[in-house]
């Protein structure tokens, strides 16, 4: 029965052991991969931070050309609202009459 036992304990040592191999192996079949990956994901961020400060710039460069179309619009409107007023000044006003029948 001893026997069985320490066979019983010798496979169990060997598969310990091939478990602790196996992960060895997949650790470095992954870890080139996991690398690539990092390195990937730092050039993207580079990417992000980039497109991020162009953005920054273009609004703040697109702000006062907003602020300009706006007050130009504002003056627009305030001469339309000043032909209307002249348009309706020289305008010949009618009697007011009531039509006969």
């Amino acid at each position: 029965m001893e026997w069985v036992l320490s066979l019983l304990a010798v496979g169990c040592l060997f598969f310990a052991a091939q478990v602790v191999i196996d992960y060895y192996r997949y650790k470095r079949a992954i870890e080139p991969r996991l690398d690539r990956a990092d390195e990937l994901r730092e050039e993207l961020q580079g990417k992000i931070e980039h497109a991020n400060e162009q953005l920054e710039q273009t609004q703040s460069t697109l702000e006062p050309a907003r602020e300009e179309v706006a007050q130009l619009e504002r003056e627009y409107s305030e001469l339309q609202d000043q032909v209307r007023l002249e348009t309706d000044q020289q305008r010949p006003t009618r009697p007011n009459t009531k039509l006969e029948r």
